[in-house]
């Protein structure tokens, strides 16, 4: 009897459920599938493009070849492929190639500039000068408001020290594009080559101000300012970027010539003795320190420092000269003290050294007319030691 009951509930809640289940309404989930599109052609090309270029910023060459070549396979008109591969090809110094790149450029997008840019700036860097300059005329044609062209231009011209034409195509690209810091520069440059070093500061100070950190502007701002006697600015501008070229001897080179032009003398022989001590070609600041002490007149440490520089440079042409400068200086100041015959000998002396210069190109003029100025001077001697004064 028990076991029937049991029996009929199981089979009373199996009825049940069954109900319940078939009371419920159907419903539908839907899961969240994300369709991926496919890829697109140009996708495809601008992949390939953006690996070359990270391939480039790591100085990869071959590889950022393989992939600016697979975009341009990808699109034949894909100018910044282009202008990437002629980038590697010129710093793989595969020059021919590079040329080759940019011709296919022009040759597949006739209307783009930037193909004769680069054959004008490749052709420029050859020495191959008139080339570029047309490569230049025929990308001005094409757009006769792209500041990169006369940049191209200036720049073709100042490579060939044609300083006024240079200045003329720099002018019309900063006008067309001022907020460009490498033409701006490049025209303050030009700007301290024709002497006209007002002007010069007027430009850098203002790339300076925006640029704080720009080594290039500041230096050639420093040398601007030098040239203007502005010596304490020029101080300033040198010693702003002294850390960051603290292993050349360059930068202490100029910054003695700055404590120079303020009268500093000890301040400036320091540092030349460190550009000295900085440079490859030592006798370049040692002929510097030397000019300084001929020009202030103190012989004693003239004479000091090239005896120094011969030891790197035995019959140096122009210390010779310099020896012969010493010893006219020792000359005029016996005189002055009315030691007429010390004067006598350290003139003849001083011919001497003259004569060691004289067959130099360039410096044999400048030994002969030291030669002329010692005889005249123990010529004059000569009369007041044998008449007195």
């Amino acid at each position: 009897m028990l076991r029937n009951s049991v029996i009929f509930i199981f089979i009373a809640l199996f009825i049940s459920l069954a109900l319940i289940i078939g009371c419920v309404s159907t419903q539908t989930v839907k899961k969240d599938v994300i369709e991926e599109k496919p890829e697109t052609k140009e996708d495809e090309c601008k992949k390939h493009f953006n690996i070359g270029f990270e391939y480039q910023k790591m100085s990869m060459w071959e590889d950022a070849r393989i992939n600016f070549e697979k975009a341009i396979t990808c699109s034949s008109t894909y100018v910044d492929a282009y202008l990437g591969l002629g980038k590697v090809y010129d710093k793989m110094q595969q020059y021919g190639l590079e040329e080759e790149t940019y011709n296919t450029l022009i040759e597949k997008v006739p209307d783009t500039v930037k193909g004769y840019i680069g054959l004008g700036s490749l052709y420029a860097k050859l020495g191959r000068y008139d080339e570029a300059v047309n490569a230049y005329n025929k990308a001005m044609k094409i757009d006769s408001l792209d500041a990169a062209v006369y940049h191209g231009l200036g720049h073709v011209y100042e490579k060939q020290k044609d300083y006024e034409k240079a200045r003329k195509f720099y002018e019309i690209a900063h006008k067309l594009d001022p907020d460009n810091r490498a033409i701006a520069y490049a025209l303050g440059k030009i700007y301290l080559e024709l002497k006209k070093s007002e002007k010069a500061i007027t430009l850098l100070e203002k790339i300076a101000e925006e640029f704080p950190k720009d080594i290039d502007v500041r230096l050639t701002l420093g040398d601007a300012c030098l040239d203007c006697k502005k010596y304490s600015k020029a101080l300033e501008h040198y010693k702003i970027i002294e850390d960051d070229l603290s292993e050349f001897g360059t930068i202490y080179v100029k910054i003695a010539k700055s404590y120079d032009g303020l009268c500093e003398y000890s301040k400036a022989a320091k540092n030349y003795i460190t550009a000295v001590e900085k440079s490859d070609n030592k006798i370049v600041p040692y002929y510097h320190l030397i000019t300084m002490y001929l020009r202030i007149k103190n012989f004693g440490a003239a004479q000091k420092y090239i005896t120094q520089a011969f030891t790197i440079a035995p019959n140096d042409p122009a210390l010779n000269c310099m020896k012969g400068d010493v010893y006219v200086g020792y000359g005029d100041s016996a005189r002055n003290r009315k030691k007429y015959k010390a004067a006598i000998s350290h003139y003849k002396t001083a011919k001497t050294w003259y004569g060691k210069a004289r067959g130099d190109v360039q410096w044999g003029t400048y030994a002969k007319n030291g030669i002329k100025r010692a005889d005249a001077k123990i010529k004059n001697t000569q009369q007041k030691l044998w008449y007195g004064d």
